[in-house]
């Protein structure tokens, strides 16, 4: 009897382990063309550019910076989900990744999480 006890609780315990308690995460596949173009962040004047030639640039127009003033350059690139910005020559020729995850896109709106949690939105400029 203390057998099938002990083997009923190993299998209640495997099944809790197996099923998870965190909540269900859908990840969506992003086409590096659906990021080409200009990038508004909601509720700032912050904008990003994305070349189709996997380059881009962000500045602050509140900064009084314009693109073409910008040194704020990066490259990019997007697998799955994950979108990636590679920037160069901010501080020294030190390359600084920053990874997100893009969590809704279509034609005109765009999300991404990073490792904190924090959700950012933009809107297509062009």
């Amino acid at each position: 009897m203390k057998r099938i006890i002990l083997t009923l609780v190993a299998m209640v315990a495997g099944a809790v382990l197996l099923t998870g308690c965190g909540p269900d995460v859908t990840h969506i596949t992003v086409g590096a063309d659906q990021l080409y173009g200009l990038w508004k962040k909601t509720g700032t004047q912050e904008y990003w550019r994305y070349r189709a030639n996997g380059t881009g640039v962000t500045w602050d127009v509140a900064d009084d910076v314009t693109e073409e003033e910008s040194n704020m350059v990066f490259t990019w690139s997007v697998d799955g989900d994950v979108l990636t910005h590679i920037f160069t020559g901010i501080q020294g020729n030190q390359a600084i990744p920053k990874v997100y995850t893009v969590t809704e896109i279509s034609a005109s709106a765009m999300k991404w999480k990073d490792d904190y949690g924090i959700t950012y939105s933009f809107m297509k400029e062009e």
